[in-house]
């Protein structure tokens, strides 16, 4: 589990780093407003980072988890979608708190909000999303098959 978690830490980087530019791109050219900053923009990068982490998540960290097909693959999304969306309360709650007591930039609350709902997404990731069961149906399909 812990080389999981460190190739999850690397997801988490990938994520953060296209949240990061999606959020500069959005506040800097296109949002200007407190909610558009704060809250629209957030959300927005928020989901493009999600997209790109399931996919790392699905490819690399849990690969030998999951089946390998277009139907496995679109099946596993609404879960992790919901499971990034729990992880998106904990990030948004805690950007918007770091926000208001230390009056930080957007981009800074978000990255150390992000830490904290990383962790969150994994643990519900390595549980439920791609937990250890799926792997045993798929070796069980691969010798019958």
């Amino acid at each position: 589990m812990f080389k999981r978690f460190l190739k999850f830490t690397l997801r988490g980087i990938a994520g953060a780093i296209v949240d990061t530019i999606v959020l500069f791109i959005l506040t800097r050219f296109f949002f200007h407003s407190y909610f558009t900053t704060y809250i629209l923009g957030p959300t927005i990068s928020f989901e493009a980072g999600i997209l790109v982490a399931y996919v790392i998540c699905y490819f690399w960290i849990w690969n030998h988890r999951v089946y390998h097909n277009t139907s496995d693959f679109f099946r596993r999304i609404p879960a992790y979608n919901g499971a990034a969306l729990i992880s998106f309360s904990v990030k948004m709650a805690l950007l918007i708190t770091i926000e208001r007591i230390f009056h930080f930039d957007v981009i800074i609350c978000n990255l150390i909000a992000l830490l904290f709902s990383g962790s969150v997404n994994f643990f519900i990731g390595e549980k439920i999303i791609f937990k250890e069961e799926n792997l045993i149906i798929q070796e069980t399909k691969e010798d019958i098959g």
